[in-house]
């Protein structure tokens, strides 16, 4: 799928996500006005129907005396005796008294005007029972002036919200997997390309490295067919060398591209036994070291200065060590300069590889343990290899119980380090550099 196709989908799919994600809020804002007004509407109706059943049973005797309380003038008697704030409450209690989102209000009878309040029982919402929207006028019970009946509910807005909870609850869940599933779909699209993307540049170095050889055997093997080479047998001996050096040449690459298949699915076997590790890491630094001097470079070792017995496989030890080794004289530069050196600590036997090369940035190391990763330097073809040798590398090192760790810095250059237990009977650990093994694959 080509990079600009993965673009437009993103983009397609993100304005749909985020015209799905408003529609959802829209939804879910209007669902909460609806409760607020079928709240609204119903107190509305219970306060005209106590008013309407306080104008049915209003009494036209004279009115007791004791209504009004101890403290209070002729104005507020007047008020009082057309309506009775003992009837009002019962009548108040008994309608609310089935609803079902509260049963806890404050109620008073007041002039809007002067903010006077008559009768009722604010309790501390006083000044919040004189803004209530929740109030209907008194008119038809007191002519003289303009009174209404408010009521104030202290917890409405809670007890709407936890009645709608439960729906804007499921509505966020499913708004949640649909964001997680679109994320999870863009990023495995992501990590499809780079994985192609990968194995495109894999196919590329293979065809690059086996090219060479093949081209190289071929034209050594049309020279020994050359009738007038006959009579040299310096010339044939040479031709011969060639094609053998070539062929083991071709058959370590075609091994490196096998061992990758052995490695993914598990099938390998380890086939431990004690071996001096010093000793085997001297003798790949040895074989190492005229590489290191043909390009114009040095390698140094700086041993433990004592034995140490590892039980671990041997072949597959040296295998890494070397791994460790042709990568840093990869990417040196023209002049490698690679320090070796091993110790023990904390029960590990530590073998470490240090160059002063071009470095690996902080985006690249999170990737470089994966298989068939290259750390990008401009041409695919120069730097050689397949990207398998530090996924080998930390496969196998996990496979013995133990780990690698990596310190890099971008034109400084880069430290592996293979931690091996000593003892096979210790687990593995799981450490930092693990984060950057994560396959491609998922």
């Amino acid at each position: 799928m080509r990079r600009s196709t993965i673009i437009l989908l993103i983009i397609i799919t993100s304005m749909a996500l985020a015209g799905i994600i408003f529609i959802q809020i829209y939804w879910m804002q209007n669902a909460v006005n609806l409760q607020e007004e079928q709240f609204d509407n119903k107190v509305q109706v219970t306060l005209k129907s106590v008013v309407n059943r306080m104008f049915d049973s209003r009494d036209t005797t004279a009115p007791d005396p004791t209504v009004c309380g101890p403290h209070c003038d002729h104005h507020t008697y007047q008020v009082l005796s057309a309506i009775n704030p003992i009837t009002m409450d019962s009548l108040l209690h008994e309608e609310f008294g089935g609803m079902e989102i509260t049963r806890t209000y404050a109620w008073g009878i007041y002039n809007p005007a002067s903010g006077r309040l008559f009768a009722g029982e604010p309790g501390e919402y006083h000044d919040q029972l004189l803004g209530s929207s929740h109030a209907v006028s008194l008119l038809c019970l007191y002519q003289s002036e303009q009174l209404l009946l408010g009521v104030y509910f202290p917890a409405e807005k809670s007890a709407l919200r936890h009645r709608i909870f439960p729906y804007l609850l499921l509505a966020l869940l499913l708004l949640v997997m649909v964001v997680a599933a679109f994320a999870f779909i863009i990023l495995t699209i992501l990590r499809q390309k780079k994985l192609s993307e990968m194995k495109n540049d894999f196919i590329n170095n293979m065809t690059h490295e086996f090219k060479t050889p093949i081209a190289t055997i071929s034209l050594a093997s049309d020279m020994l067919l050359n009738e007038g080479i006959s009579t040299s047998p310096a010339r044939i001996k040479r031709y011969a060398g060639i094609i053998r050096d070539e062929n083991v040449r071709l058959k370590h690459q075609v091994d490196q591209v096998l061992q990758m298949a052995v490695l993914e699915k598990g099938t390998y076997r380890l086939k431990p036994r004690e071996f001096n590790a010093c000793e085997a890491v001297d003798s790949c630094v040895r074989r190492f070291e005229l590489t290191v001097r043909d390009k114009g470079g040095f390698l140094t070792y700086k041993p433990l200065g004592r034995p140490v017995m590892l039980h671990a496989d041997e072949h597959h030890f040296v295998n890494m060590i070397n791994n460790l080794l042709d990568n840093a004289a990869k990417y040196s530069g023209s002049y490698p300069e690679i320090r070796v050196e091993t110790q023990v600590s904390d029960g590990y036997f530590i073998a470490s590889v240090k160059d002063k090369g071009i470095g690996i940035s902080q985006e690249n190391l999170k990737h470089i343990f994966r298989r068939l990763y290259r750390v990008h330097t401009g041409n695919v073809h120069d730097v050689k290899g397949f990207g398998l040798g530090l996924y080998y590398v930390k496969t196998l090192a996990e496979a013995h119980g133990g780990f690698v760790k990596v310190d890099s810095e971008l034109n400084k250059g880069s430290t592996f380090s293979i931690y091996l237990p000593l003892t096979p009977s210790k687990e593995p650990i799981r450490h930092n550099n693990d984060s950057q093994s994560e396959d491609l694959t998922g």
